[in-house]
């Protein structure tokens, strides 16, 4: 079995919540892996990362973090929660018997730059 962890930042207001469950829930559908969960990298967020894995019947994880960049929560605290050794790159290791694959932040993707510009458009085509 393949599983996605998708690792959000976390807020006490709903809202960051409900858009982490749209991108499960879009990805879900793809049908593209058995398990799709959340985990919140901010203190007192919960599930954490460990925590979801640890749930997951997967035998390989993708821990995605839905970070713009590397920080302190991607280079330091994610890799320590699953035993790691922090840096920056995708990291593969082992955890709860699991592999597991803590992927880049998602900020250089092409598409971040598309959905940027898309805010711009979605505005534009408002005010027409």
């Amino acid at each position: 079995m393949r599983g996605l962890v998708i690792v959000g930042h976390g807020s006490k207001l709903p809202y960051y919540r409900e858009v982490m469950e749209l991108h499960k829930e879009r990805i879900e559908k793809t049908g593209l892996f058995d398990e799709v969960k959340l985990a919140f990298a901010a203190h007192n967020r919960k599930p954490t990362v460990d925590e979801v894995i640890r749930e997951m019947k997967s035998d390989v994880i993708y821990v995605v973090p839905l970070f713009i960049a590397y920080g302190v929560h991607t280079t330091e605290e994610l890799p320590e929660a699953l035993g790691f050794e922090g840096r920056t790159g995708v990291i593969e290791g082992e955890f709860d018997g699991k592999k597991v694959i803590l992927c880049e932040p998602i900020g250089k993707d092409i598409f971040v730059t598309y959905a940027i510009l898309n805010a711009v458009f979605r505005f534009e085509a408002c005010q027409r």
